[in-house]
């Protein structure tokens, strides 16, 4: 899974085209999970520090609830749950019924800090 940080609609578009292009082509390539924040701070205020390191501890051990989760790494149970809810909408928790695991075990940054000024 890849996330970026500032990448341009224009820049979204030509990778879309390049990917269209490809299949229509023929050529066949792994699917790519792309995460893209607007800006910075927004990807401050979805990847906070608590949530990163939900997240590594769910790398580590998938949890059978959220429940679970919380007690074992002795966190409230309503903030784990927000956290979990906010990593779930961005596709980096996948959850089974109750079971929540990582969507993927490794992620690339990437930061465009030549984008459109704030």
């Amino acid at each position: 899974m890849s996330i970026e940080v500032g990448t341009s609609a224009e820049e979204l578009g030509r990778q879309f085209v390049e990917a269209w292009e490809a299949a229509e082509r023929g050529e066949v390539h792994e699917p790519r999970r792309v995460l893209v924040f607007h800006d910075f701070e927004t990807r401050l205020s979805v990847l906070t520090s608590p949530r990163l390191r939900l997240l590594k501890h769910l790398a580590r051990e998938p949890a059978p609830s959220i429940r679970a989760l919380a007690g074992s790494i002795g966190r409230n149970y309503r903030r784990v749950h927000e956290d979990v809810t906010a990593l779930v909408e961005a596709g980096l928790i996948e959850q089974n019924g109750l079971r929540l695991s990582v969507a993927a075990r490794s992620v690339q940054a990437r930061l465009d800090l030549g984008g459109e000024p704030a």
